[in-house]
């Protein structure tokens, strides 16, 4: 027989079978956890990040537009002539009031005013930013300013009633402080956070490397993840909320936010190669644990459900009156014997005359003998033996793990001891005998069939005068099993 063959048998489908289950329900359960990590873990990312760009960006912001609608501070930069002290001294009011650097860029002097004194004139080589904000359509301009200490300015365009432009009162932050801010959610959430203007420069990032440095400014088209967008997502045609890109081999989750208020598009960008081995590590875990409780559960249902059929058997698979086993607990053990693939030698017996019992003596003697008969032949067997009622007067005794002739004498010795035997009744003795019909199978398939072989041996008994006994081999030749040495107990 090939050597493969042996493996097909029940155990290994089963095994098999857990083993693919345990996979398949891991997989589904690692793929929940993922997304749902992924949905916590965004959600977790994003609060703290818009925090900071409220209190950061979006704070600084609105104070500017409060002051840019304040009546005094239109009506100096509504002045003819512009008082140079007034102005920076209100400004430095406003600084101290709000802890920002504010500055004002005037029109009319062409000068831009800062809250700690300091003035700037404007003219388009210098202060090239003045020129470039006063074209665009926009009432809120935000970027990036001075070399030596990068700061982000937030520029409100100011009008008076008649719609004439005055310039801009706007605030200013350091660079370093916000990005300290990301730097710590970077490290608690492995994402980097970008910030890109209207024109795609990058004003604000989590990674250092993308920061402005007093000489140039990095773009978003400059990005290995924002290169491997598809066209259609790059120009913003196509929704792009949500993106997974590949970029040599490695993935990265992109999630786009729009801060409208600012014109500025927000970028979450997380690199899942920690994520998927983590996902895997989980997915193994779950896997091993899965397999674990399978088996662990058919180890229990193993170890359990004999248990639980035992004492099923023991109490509701008894024959009420000898208390012997019955035709259901016969069938349970001979399914034990067949699985465990033990060779099976089987008697049937039959008391001899018996219904001339109950004639004489009526039922309830009969009962009392069929009680004491039953006894006897469980004295005669072993603790692995099984004896039940057939029915009526009838027997069947299954002896496991047992040859032909020794089934033969067990049946032998029964006989002999129960035709020495006295039943008592009352006063009385009373002597009686039984026919046995003995069957062998070195394999047995069905109790039926042996049973059926061992009641053909029967009939031949009780034919040839009773008180005997015959097996399937003296349905071949018609002649007894001679055996010797036969114990008599």
């Amino acid at each position: 027989m090939p050597f493969w063959k042996k493996y097909l048998n029940p155990k290994f489908y089963l095994v098999l079978l857990i083993i693919v289950f345990s996979v398949a329900l891991s997989a589904i359960v690692s793929l929940s956890k993922s997304v749902e990590d992924q949905s916590l873990l965004e959600l977790k990312s994003l609060t703290p990040a818009f925090d900071i760009v409220s209190h950061e960006v979006l704070k600084p912001l609105f104070i500017a537009e409060t002051v840019a609608r304040a009546s005094s501070l239109k009506s100096h930069m509504n002045d003819e002539v512009i008082d140079s002290k007034k102005m920076i001294a209100l400004l430095n009011e406003l600084s101290k009031e709000f802890e920002m650097n504010f500055f004002v860029a005037s029109e009319t002097s062409l000068t831009q005013y800062f809250s700690d004194g300091s003035t700037l004139p404007l003219n388009s080589e210098t202060v090239e930013w003045y020129f470039r904000a006063k074209q665009s359509s926009l009432n809120i301009v935000a970027g990036l300013g001075n070399r030596e200490d990068i700061h982000i300015y937030f520029d409100i365009k100011i009008h008076n009633e008649q719609g004439e432009f005055l310039g801009f009162i706007g605030v200013s932050k350091r660079l370093n402080r916000i990005i300290s801010s990301f730097e710590n959610i970077k490290n608690t959430y492995d994402y980097d956070f970008i910030f890109v203007d209207d024109n795609d420069d990058i004003v604000l990032s989590s990674d250092k490397s993308l920061l402005a440095d007093g000489k140039r400014i990095k773009n978003l088209q400059q990005l290995p993840w924002f290169q491997a967008f598809t066209p259609k997502q790059r120009s913003g045609q196509q929704s792009n909320d949500n993106i997974l890109v590949d970029v040599e081999g490695n993935d990265f989750l992109v999630t786009k936010v729009e801060l409208k208020a600012l014109n500025w598009k927000l970028f979450l960008v997380n690199s899942l190669q920690v994520r998927q081995s983590e996902t895997i590590k989980l997915f193994l875990i779950q896997t091993v644990n899965f397999m674990f409780v399978l088996l662990l559960g058919l180890l229990i249902a193993r170890i359990g459900i004999p248990y639980i059929q035992a004492e099923f058997a023991s109490k509701y698979q008894i024959d009420p009156l000898t208390q012997l086993p019955n035709r259901a607990h016969l069938e349970w053990r001979f399914k034990q014997f067949k699985k465990d693939k033990q060779s099976l030698g089987a008697i049937i017996v039959d008391i001899d005359h018996f219904k001339m019992i109950n004639d004489t003596y009526g039922h309830a003697v009969g009962d009392l003998i069929l009680c004491e008969f039953a006894e006897l032949l469980k004295s005669q067997l072993r603790e692995v033996d099984v004896i039940a009622r057939w029915g009526g007067e009838e027997f069947v005794i299954l002896l496991p793990s047992t040859e032909f002739h020794t089934a033969y004498e067990v049946a032998e010795r029964a006989r002999v001891v129960i035709s020495n035997h006295n039943f008592t009744v009352g006063d009385k003795k009373l002597s009686m005998s039984a026919s046995f019909g003995v069957a062998f199978r070195a394999r047995a398939y069905k109790l039926v069939d042996i049973v059926t072989h061992a009641d053909h041996a029967l009939y031949l008994a009780k034919r040839e005068g009773r008180n005997t006994v015959r097996t399937t081999n003296d349905l071949k030749s018609n002649a007894p099993l001679k055996v010797s040495n036969v114990r008599v107990t």
